[in-house]
């Protein structure tokens, strides 16, 4: 992975170049190069207002942005990308909020979004749903309503849900912000499954334990411009730069 000034490599699965965007005068992201290649997981953190999720949404085409490239598997992504190439791109992406239709159990919500946007039969989709749903530990909860589930639980549906539609790439933007402390771990352990699968993963988090055990490559945004990109050992390392310092001291 690449960052800071640095053109990505063309061979990235997400690549972003030259990425700026501004709020009316106050500019949110500013010339932001970041590339992510296929297995690999980057954990991006910094202080509140860094950046970090704009740049999650940037990459997601829920979000304009001014001036840059964004590309995932080759498609290049903005809010005026089509529904076809955003299914071409094979992103997932889990949020802060879980999103999860109250009205529908947790199967029939993982069954939608594979018949809306893969447009798999129904039988396949609640096959394909019941395997994810395994594998995030919730097949005794597939009847269920949302509302029933603990927050931990609805995280881990909605991981679930965006598995089913076989993205080559998940984004988590700060996926367990919204959770009570002790529901954090739950949903940490199964994003830990996932990166140990091989999945490629861009995690906007401050889960600093997490970004020591599995990230490839930390990266560290403050005031919308990313200050270093590196491995664990570096970026925890006695030489990091005084501001990662100063942030993990305030996060650890």
């Amino acid at each position: 992975m690449s960052a800071g000034m640095d053109a990505p490599a063309p061979s990235a699965v997400v690549s972003v170049v030259g990425l700026n965007k501004w709020y009316g005068s106050h500019q949110v992201l500013a010339r932001v190069n970041l590339a992510v290649r296929a297995g690999e997981r980057v954990v991006v953190c910094g202080p509140s207002g860094s950046g970090k999720s704009t740049l999650a949404r940037c990459l997601n085409g829920l979000e304009s942005y001014d001036h840059g490239d964004v590309t995932v598997n080759g498609v290049r992504i903005s809010p005026r990308t089509r529904h076809a190439d955003l299914v071409q791109a094979n992103i997932g992406m889990v949020f802060q909020q879980f999103n999860l239709f109250p009205h529908l159990s947790v199967l029939d919500n993982c069954v939608l979004a594979q018949t809306w946007v893969r447009k798999r039969p129904k039988a396949q989709a609640r096959a394909v749903a019941l395997e994810f749903l395994e594998k995030v530990r919730l097949a005794d909860k597939a009847n269920r309503y949302p509302s029933t589930l603990s927050g931990g639980q609805q995280q881990r549906v909605a991981i679930a849900r965006a598995l089913c539609l076989d993205p080559s790439v998940m984004l988590f933007d700060e996926a367990t912000s919204a959770l009570d402390p002790e529901m954090v771990q739950e949903v940490l352990e199964t994003m830990i499954q996932l990166a140990r699968d091989g999945m490629t993963m861009v995690c906007i988090t401050h889960e600093m334990g997490f970004a020591r055990a599995v990230a490839d490559q930390v990266v560290f945004m403050e005031a919308g411009r990313i200050v270093q990109a590196a491995p664990p050992e570096v970026f925890f390392g006695d030489d990091a730069d005084p501001r990662i310092r100063r942030f993990l001291k305030q996060s650890l």
